[in-house]
């Protein structure tokens, strides 16, 4: 199993590949300006031919009768020759990329759609997107598609696809058999094959937005394979609405959200897996009602390509080269080696901050805002402003002194935070002894910091004369090895031992996929602690040792601690099995471990303890045996007793 850090590198190179290639702000506004102009100009267009119909059949129908003409009236106004315009494509999935926007518009038409009226919504339709906008728009049209071709004059160069269709050619198709069409289709009718097209792919979007939309790193997945399809022939092929299934399949199946790496890896190991290649699953449509393999069109040679392309892939991605699947270069590595120890300070010269071991250019930072924070207590720091994408946000922090206002930027609030100190104790002519564009923060520093409440080293909180002492019984341990008590044992286990049975809850769970942050709660003796950390097992073992470290250190140590006692039975069996306890104890431990307790009260149909039976087994054992791990004492010759139905084992 790969370490959560392997993930997380992952992540990184995912989403820096994913920010290159996302479309830049002022062509996804260009998009949306494009997209709705020419909505609301089709929206005019079928308001003038509803208008041009209507005129020209009430010329011919001045002598109907009252009641007819009202019967006419109220069907014409139940159906409009374009009855609407939907979104279909990388519109409406959100799956634009650089490089490749294709944008589609799809026309519902009341009637089978005839080249007629393609060549009547064309000549007007510029008239409409004139009464709309000052821009200029080509529009053409395209009798083999079936559809309108409008294309922007300014950059972006933007081209939109407008394709006409009707549900009646797709009701026409599942009409049974020996049922007879009651209209014939006019001699104009548009490719009726490029028409349903159309409506799957309306219901594909459809399809997308219920399932796909909602999985969290699957929009982003389907984009960096669509770049990766533009970029390797082999996996052109694959493209489109069956990478769509492939991606929702992978992820959707998975018991938790995925981060984009992982999430990329496991499409990866799906399609490494050989479900393309024959004789596998196949890919199953399912937006049609007959049974339908999506992957029908390829052939044998494309799918082994894919397959054999994608476990190259997943080698590569096992191996920390996912940058060469991307094509990108490598990212360096965010977090430095740092040592980490328990105690606040350690050796002279050396500083602790969350457990973990500064080295010597942070641990400058930080005496530059103790050496501030000394000087000028209670300085306000304000947030100013926050850019950059989410993965590599630049945070900056103001601070104002004798009227003079400091700012400084960095990778999270606390690092502009000490950046700042660093500029002010420059102007103010005091010794810094460090360069200001040190990097002293790793990233997981960076992301706690953001939206939380800066905390800095007991020392200088009590030279500051507004600082707060912390209440709450939280305790998060930073580390990357494992948490350890004083006596150099799990707290978990510790704590196990003093207090059986307890049970520890997941309080909440927040951050990323690569920056989970889990609070776990423990109730001991009436008393609730939490711990928090980057996986439960750390947080878990945080909360025992702020349980450890409250209720049996110190004074509340010979209060709280509690002495196992060994009932006392007479005669020889109280000896032998004494001593036999005393014998598999071990390192002077003063109960038998995750034994039965020799002094618990016996159940119905055992018998009770001293009563010959020195851990209350009789022959009439349980069915499912004796306790694991339960200490076998040997067998031993006794004088004779008047209870000879028991025996030991």
């Amino acid at each position: 199993m790969r370490s959560i850090r392997s993930f997380a590198n992952d992540d990184r190179h995912v989403m820096v590949k994913h920010s290159t290639i996302y479309p830049s702000p002022e062509e996804l506004e260009a998009v949306q300006n494009m997209v709705s102009t020419v909505e609301c100009a089709l929206k005019h267009v079928s308001d003038w031919l509803d208008e041009t119909n209507k005129g020209t059949k009430t010329e011919g129908e001045t002598e109907v009768k009252k009641d007819e003409a009202v019967d006419t009236y109220s069907k014409d106004q139940g159906g409009r020759t374009l009855c609407g315009v939907m979104r279909i494509g990388l519109v409406a999935k959100g799956l634009l990329i650089k490089d490749d926007m294709d944008l589609e518009l799809v026309l519902m038409c009341k009637d089978k759609p005839t080249e007629t009226l393609l060549n009547t919504v064309k000549d007007n339709l510029p008239i409409q997107i004139q009464k709309l906008t000052e821009e200029k728009y080509q529009v053409e049209q395209c009798v083999d598609e079936a559809s309108i071709i409008i294309r922007n004059t300014k950059e972006p160069t933007l081209t939109l696809k407008v394709i006409l269709t009707s549900p009646l050619i797709r009701d026409e198709l599942e009409k049974k058999d020996g049922e007879k069409v009651a209209l014939k289709d006019p001699p104009d009718l548009l490719d009726r094959q490029k028409c349903l097209n159309a409506l799957a792919s309306l219901r594909h979007a459809k399809w997308f937005q219920a399932r796909a939309n909602g999985l969290k790193s699957c929009v982003i997945v389907l984009r960096i394979l669509r770049d990766l399809c533009n970029r390797v022939p082999t996996w052109a092929p694959l493209k489109g609405w069956p990478l769509e299934l492939i991606c929702e399949k992978s992820i959707g199946t998975c018991n938790r959200p995925l981060g984009a790496g992982e999430a990329l890896r496991r499409v990866m190991e799906c399609l490494a897996s050989g479900i393309l290649l024959p004789g596998g699953p196949g890919l199953h449509d399912p937006c049609e009602r007959d049974p339908t393999d999506a992957l029908s069109y390829m052939t044998i040679q494309q799918k082994e390509d894919i397959t054999h392309s994608a476990q190259h892939a997943l080698r590569l991605s096992a191996f920390g080269q996912i940058y060469k699947v991307l094509e990108m270069d490598p990212l360096p590595s965010s977090k430095p080696f740092q040592k980490y120890s328990w105690s606040v300070t350690d050796k002279e010269g050396e500083c602790f901050i969350g457990g973990g071991l500064l080295d010597s250019k942070a641990i400058d930072l930080m005496n530059a805002l103790m050496r501030l924070n000394q000087i000028r207590p209670g300085l306000q720091y304000k947030l100013l402003s926050q850019s950059g994408p989410v993965h590599a946000p630049v945070f900056t922090m103001s601070v104002d002194v004798d009227g003079t206002t400091y700012e400084a930027s960095g990778p999270s609030k606390k690092t502009a935070k000490l950046h700042v100190a660093v500029k002010v104790l420059q102007a103010m002519g005091y010794p810094t002894g460090f360069d200001a564009d040190i990097e002293c923060m790793s990233s997981d520093e960076k992301s706690d910091n953001e939206g939380k409440n800066e905390t800095v080293s007991s020392n200088s909180s009590n030279n500051t004369g507004n600082s707060t002492t912390e209440t709450s019984s939280t305790l998060e341990v930073r580390t990357q090895g494992p948490i350890l008590t004083a006596s150099g044992k799990n707290p978990v286990m510790e704590l196990n031992e003093k207090r059986r049975g307890l049970k520890y809850e997941l309080i909440s769970e927040t951050g990323g996929s690569h920056d989970k942050r889990f609070v776990m709660e423990v109730e001991v003796d009436g008393q609730k602690f939490r711990g928090a950390g980057p996986n439960k097992k750390v947080a878990k073992a945080s909360a025992a040792l702020a349980a450890l470290e409250k209720l049996f250190s110190g004074p509340n140590a010979a209060n709280n601690k509690k002495k196992k006692i060994i009932p006392q039975a007479k005669g020889v069996v109280n000896t032998a099995v004494s001593a036999a306890v005393q014998a598999v104890r071990g390192r002077g431990r003063g109960a038998l471990t995750r034994g039965a307790f020799v002094g618990a009260t016996a159940a119905p149909g055992y018998i009770a303890p001293g009563y010959g039976a020195p851990y209350g087994y009789s022959t009439a054992a349980p069915a499912y045996g004796l306790p694991k791990r339960m200490v076998l004492l040997p067998v031993m010759k006794f004088p004779t007793y008047p209870v000879p139905h028991y025996s030991f084992f």
